[in-house]
């Protein structure tokens, strides 16, 4: 791998990362049920955010309550 494939591979990945955030966001600014804030939750997750990075950005997107509403979630679903 070349360093302009290694570096669209690195831009494709934040590209992605960054959109499944805007769907993560907008999915708890829509006020969809726990089950679709869920699953893009798991998504993201698997980007490796830490539990307390996640919360402090929804918190600055979205707001406090969605910050909150993910908190429980993490808990409930580990």
């Amino acid at each position: 791998m070349d360093d302009q494939d290694a570096t669209s591979l690195t831009t494709a990945k934040t590209l992605w990362t960054e959109t499944i955030l805007e769907i993560f966001y907008q999915t708890l600014k829509d006020k969809k049920p726990d089950n679709a804030v869920i699953e893009v939750l798991k998504e993201v997750r698997q980007k490796g955010f830490k539990t307390e990075q996640l919360i402090q950005k929804v918190e600055k997107k979205v707001d406090k309550q969605a910050a909150l509403h993910v908190r429980a979630l993490l808990q409930k679903t580990g």
